[in-house]
């Protein structure tokens, strides 16, 4: 049985363990959500297509997109504000395709009965990873004391 010391020293060790996890996340956050929407979902899919095809054309057929990720991902981006008359919503968006197209092609793998929270859960850290990359050329512009400015935005048909 472990002393009271013993307990209070893991404890004091996991929370150093997290806050380390949270300030690397914090410095490196834009390579993560990048790397995780534009690497890990694509090669994941790649891989898992070529050796469960059928199991995925069949989990596609059972949870069709537009019943089981389309409201979701609309819902999602409603909770956090993000409406098609934002510039990030499309970005948003696809990840939430993204994030769909990954879940169904893991849950095809791993033979997964959940595939419905699943394909929730990953659409949720799809989309915060999805404003954390977009934001990143808001926090460029920032730190450099730079103006954004978006051409394909309204106010600026007739600017440039």
């Amino acid at each position: 049985m472990k002393s009271q010391d013993e307990m209070a020293e893991n404890e004091n060790a996991k929370l150093r363990i997290k806050e380390r996890r949270r300030k690397y996340y914090e410095n490196n956050k834009y390579a993560i959500c990048n790397k995780t929407i534009n690497v890990y979902c694509i090669n994941k899919i790649k891989k898992v297509k070529g050796l469960y095809g059928d199991k995925v054309k069949e989990y596609t057929r059972r949870y069709p997109f537009e019943v089981c990720a389309d409201p979701y991902i609309r819902k999602k981006l409603a909770t956090y504000r993000i409406y098609s008359s934002h510039s990030q919503y499309d970005d948003c968006y696809d990840a939430g395709m993204m994030a769909y197209l990954y879940s169904i092609h893991r849950c095809a793998e791993m033979s997964y009965s959940h595939t419905i929270p699943y394909i929730k859960k990953v659409i949720g850290i799809y989309i915060v990873c999805a404003m954390v990359v977009h934001s990143d050329m808001k926090n460029l512009c920032q730190e450099n004391g730079f103006r954004e400015i978006r051409l394909d935005a309204e106010a600026s048909f007739d600017k440039y």
